[in-house]
């Protein structure tokens, strides 16, 4: 799968983490005057990568991935990351996620920050300078 990045949105919050790399921008306050197919079809193609943190020390943390495919998302493992200022590559089992991007100097630091957070050791990571 590949695509054109148009809008990189990260979170670092309490309970977890978050990056989204989305094809399309987020339409805001404009979707609450749409219809759930025309938010589904504004929505286009996406990429989430998302870690959990417990609530209790019974839990474990959670590491996640969805994108716009139904069929393609799922427990983050067994993956390897390369993270370049035009481009992020997510390789899982036998798939290849590509999103070009063009981040700002600010995201980028961000990016470069946040994804050793989310993979947390859980595979592989490459940044490039």
């Amino acid at each position: 799968m590949k695509f054109v990045c148009k809008e990189i949105s990260i979170s670092d919050e309490e309970l977890g983490c978050q990056v989204t790399f989305s094809e399309n921008e987020d339409l805001g306050p404009e979707t609450a005057n749409m219809s759930l197919k025309k938010i589904e079809e504004s929505i286009g193609k996406y990429l989430l990568l998302q870690r959990s943190f417990p609530e209790d020390e019974f839990e474990e943390d959670n590491y996640y991935f969805e994108t716009h495919d139904e069929n393609l998302c799922g427990d983050l493992e067994n993956f390897k990351i390369i993270l370049s200022r035009q481009s992020f590559k997510l390789k899982l089992d036998g798939e290849i996620i590509e999103i070009s991007i063009n981040p700002t100097n600010k995201e980028y630091i961000e990016l470069s920050h946040i994804l050793p957070i989310i993979i947390n050791n859980q595979g592989g990571l490459i940044i490039n300078d």
